[in-house]
């Protein structure tokens, strides 16, 4: 499942863009990845963190998701994904 996010505001020349992506591994564990910088670079961010439950992984793609829409971010289809996994 994937999460994409962008924020775009050509006034402050901000075009930046989020990704986050839940799976599940070949060890029962949970991965939530997180991709992130500006929308065009060849460079960007990476973040990958591990759980042990799909509970745990969850409420922490929540808890990015929440902190995308504090900081004017909108769900959006730039990676192929239009959809919010919390949702």
């Amino acid at each position: 499942m994937i999460s994409t996010w962008t924020k775009i505001d050509p006034e402050r020349n901000c075009f930046r863009f989020y990704a986050i992506s839940l799976a599940s591994d070949l060890f029962n564990a949970y991965v939530v990845s997180c991709e992130w910088g500006r929308i065009g670079a060849k460079r960007y961010h990476r973040k990958v963190e591990v759980f042990s439950s799909f509970d745990e992984a969850m409420a922490q793609v929540k808890r990015i998701e929440a902190l995308r829409v504090k900081h004017h971010y909108q769900a959006d289809d730039y990676f192929g994904g239009s959809r919010s996994l919390s949702r």
